[in-house]
Parts: C-alpha cells; structure tokens; sequence
C-alpha cells in the first residue's frame, strides 16, 4: 500500500517514525509538501498534481500540518477526499479542531465536560461576562494555535481587559477561560487512534510556568489512566469526527475536562515516556481504514 504522509518536515520526529514504521509494515510511504499541490477543478479535468505530475497512485493520506500549512493543507486534503481517496484525519473535522472555541462548543454539544469559555467581540461589558466564570486569573487561547504559543495568564480586571480591549482593535480573535488553579501546572495528554486510547502522559509545567507544553519546557511521565480519562478522550475525538487525536485533560475539583483537542499531535515525548511505538498503530490503523474505504 502507498501511504502519503502530508508534511513539509520529512525530518521532524513524527513524520519521519511514521514513514519509518510505513516501510517496516511493508508499505511504500512518501512524504509530501502540502505546498506542492495544484489542485485542478474543471477545463481539462478535475484532478491533483503534485510538482507538475498527476497523483493517483495513494492509498491512504495522513496529513501532519502545522500552523504554517494548516490552512492550503486543508484544501489538499479536501481534494484528495473529492478525488476519493481515503483521508485520515479529514479537511472538515481537521478545520474544526483547530478553532479552540468552535470544538469547545461541539463539545458541549455532545454533553462533555470543559473549562468555562468565553469569547467577545469587544470589552464593553467584559467584567459583567467573566464575573459568571469565576475568579481571577483567567487564561487567553488565539483560535489557533499550538504548543502554547500565544497564550496569556492574566490575573487582574485591568489587566485582562486592556489586553482583550487591544485584541479587538487589531481583530485578533481570543478564546477567555476560568484559569484551574486545582490542576496546579498539570495536564494529561492522550493519544487516541481509532477509537481507542493507544498511550497517554501526564505534563507538568516547569517552575514558575502555567502552560503544560513540552515545547514549553514542561516534562512527560507515563501515566495508567483511570477509565473515566479514557471515556472521556475517546469521546472528544469522535465528537469531532476525527479518527487521531491528542487530547489533553485536565483535572478539576469536579473531575476531568477537555481542554483541547490537537487534529495533528506530536508524539516524540509520548512514544518514548510510554514505551509504546505509536506510528506502528497509526499506520496500522490508516491501512486498515484504507481497505475499509478505498475508491471503488
């Protein structure tokens, strides 16, 4: 089977473990660069070249976009699903994990427990809002983004909208959420493949640090999840439709909530604190899917 791994990172870890583990399963894996792709609609066909060559030869896409990508990527990837070609995450579920407040709300929608969330479109009546979500401080997300960049912990009435009063005026768009201290640095990220949670980690944020991102300098243990945790993250994941995800958990006074689910998650840190080769079951979930929903 052909697997295309849709990166512009041939040499970033996931990425590379995944064609690694492609090739020892048996299968051919080629990384490709999102930005390579033309993507062709009417006049002479309805088609995907790739540096000027038709593709029709992939089995199986496994796209691994980073902010940079994301949004090309997703058109790509929509175009190979039209080609029909069988996609693993898809454009759709990919586009909505990645705006932190749209999930969130899907997410309450099926009933799952996060964080209170609030976005606005000015400051006008901001105390009156965030007063209903709690105490200070409050944590600011972008819509997206990834390993923390971005996010900011505020602590006083000024402080927080000042900062959201200047946000609207460049129209940056910014997710506000009850800050919980009881999680004091910590997180659990879970690996989810196919309905089934394959590995997970707990974070803890360095000192002096409130992000637990290990881009962020925070550090990764394994952890045995309680089945609730494992409910949970595989439910998140099906309720955005995706069939990989991270989702990272944390733990409040009234039990676990989703803090957010990453469509394309690194594994490095995960792999090697779990002791468990996570590409191998990614690509034998993605071929699996493949024999399930090749084009007919």
């Amino acid at each position: 089977m052909k697997i295309g791994i849709l990166s512009r990172g041939p040499q970033n870890h996931s990425t590379r473990s995944l064609s690694e583990a492609a090739r020892a399963a048996g299968h051919t894996a080629e990384v490709l660069d999102p930005f390579g792709f033309y993507l062709h609609i009417g006049g002479t066909g309805n088609r995907i070249t790739y540096h000027g060559k038709p593709v029709t030869d992939i089995d199986v896409l496994l796209p691994r976009l980073s902010r940079t990508t994301a949004q090309y990527g997703e058109e790509v990837i929509a175009h190979f699903e039209w080609m029909g070609t069988p996609v693993v995450n898809r454009s759709k579920a990919i586009a909505t994990a990645r705006h932190k407040f749209r999930s969130l709300r899907i997410l309450a929608q099926h009933g799952l427990p996060i964080p209170p969330s609030l976005t606005v479109g000015s400051a006008a009546f901001l105390e009156n809002a965030v007063a209903e979500m709690g105490e200070y401080p409050f944590i600011l997300k972008p819509f997206y983004g990834t390993h923390g960049r971005g996010v900011m912990l505020l602590d006083t009435p000024t402080s927080l909208t000042s900062t959201v009063d200047a946000l609207c005026d460049l129209h940056h768009d910014y997710v506000i959420q009850a800050f919980v201290k009881e999680a004091d640095g910590v997180d659990i990220r879970v690996l989810v493949v196919g309905g089934e949670a394959v590995a997970a980690m707990k974070r803890s944020a360095p000192l002096g640090e409130f992000r637990a991102n290990i881009h962020k300098g925070a550090s990764g243990e394994a952890v045995t999840l309680p089945e609730e945790y494992t409910r949970l993250a595989i439910k998140a994941t099906a309720a955005l439709e995706l069939e990989i995800a991270g989702v990272d958990l944390l733990e409040t006074n009234e039990g676990p909530v989703v803090l957010e689910v990453n469509p394309s998650p690194g594994f490095e840190e995960l792999q090697s604190v779990a002791g468990i080769n996570i590409a191998a079951a990614i690509i034998k979930f993605a071929t699996e899917f493949a024999q399930k929903n090749k084009r007919l």
